[in-house]
């Protein structure tokens, strides 16, 4: 019995250890999405590694949300693979097609550091990936390659 319960306790902090190393580059931010009345949320996939997974992108509406309450009307979402960590979630104004997109960052793993980015726009009931770029210098304006590489897409048609 006293080595049954030794090797239960092993086993329980075994695994409460790795399911802490998971959340040591977990992901999570929300961001206002004021002229469309909506708040997304960014977040990492949970017990992923680090370098390789996905990222999730969760769009609700505060059109008639109570103060402190701007995730509770869920209406769309998007799941993106990562390779890297997600590095930031904000909005840019990318031109006339892309007003106030919201761009997810990520960072490679590797030793440089490199950075991609995503585009986003949403919709009253929809979110639309519009751009995106990879392998950029980690000191890149992830805006200006999203510009371009939004004018090189709108170029192809």
């Amino acid at each position: 019995m006293k080595h049954r319960m030794r090797a239960l306790l092993s086993a329980a902090a075994f695994v409460a250890a790795h399911a802490q190393a998971a959340d040591d580059c977990s992901f999570v931010k929300k961001v206002e999405l004021s002229s469309r009345q909506q708040t997304a949320v960014v977040s990492s996939g949970a017990l992923e590694p680090c370098s390789t997974g996905s990222y999730a992108v969760r769009v609700y509406s505060t059109a008639h949300a109570t103060p402190g309450f701007d995730t509770d009307d869920y209406v769309t979402g998007v799941l993106h693979a990562r390779d890297g960590t997600v590095a930031d979630a904000f909005t840019a104004d990318l031109g006339a097609r892309a007003p106030q997109a919201l761009v997810v960052t990520t960072r490679s793993a590797g030793s440089g550091g490199y950075v991609g980015a995503q585009a986003y726009v949403t919709t009253p009931r929809a979110v639309r990936l519009v751009a995106s770029v990879d392998g950029l210098a980690p000191d890149a304006d992830v805006t200006a390659a999203l510009r371009q590489a939004l004018g090189k897409r709108r170029a192809a048609r």
